[in-house]
């Protein structure tokens, strides 16, 4: 998943005539997150980088699910869609060393965001978080996303974060 530091203002009301102006801190910044999570408590485990979202995210986090597997004797089914991350040369040479530990089920390609539960939880980071994070200085947008997501690797973090949020001064 790719976050924006400039909001996409997709539905805005405004007077008839005059354009609708939305405060910027300048150039876009795109910081890019492979993420996993166990439903509904977590643990999140997730890796982020600027760029696009590529192998170099994903190994981490897979790396990072096998030793898991190993440290607690249990293997780990991950439910994963047929992006180029997961499905290029190198991922599937780690997919299969890491197989004993961690079991890969794919989704069929272009399914729902239905069976891909993790796209919910990117839909409502998007809507509810990442609409309203306008940092002052583009340097500090990574290091703000790192802490949003950090709190979601905290034991009920990702529950916590998950609640629905009250929205002051709107009334509907």
């Amino acid at each position: 998943m790719t976050f924006s530091l400039l909001p996409q203002v997709t539905h805005a009301w405004r007077r008839r005539g005059r354009p609708k102006r939305v405060n910027t801190p300048g150039c876009n910044v795109r910081v890019s997150v492979f993420g996993a999570y166990r439903w509904p408590d977590g643990p999140f485990r997730f890796a982020l980088d600027r760029g696009g979202v590529r192998t170099d995210l994903f190994l981490p986090v897979l790396e990072t699910l096998r030793r898991r597997a190993r440290r607690t004797g249990r293997f780990i089914v991950l439910v994963s869609d047929n992006g180029s991350a997961q499905t290029s040369k190198r991922s599937t040479v780690a997919v299969w060393r890491a197989f004993p530990g961690v079991v890969m089920i794919w989704l069929p390609p272009y399914s729902s965001e239905q069976l891909n539960d993790i796209e919910n939880l990117w839909h409502h980071l998007k809507d509810d978080y990442f609409s309203e994070m306008l940092v002052t200085q583009r340097e500090d947008f990574a290091e703000t996303t790192r802490r949003l997501l950090t709190r979601m690797t905290r034991p009920r973090g990702l529950r916590q974060l998950l609640k629905p949020r009250r929205r002051v001064g709107k009334n509907f």
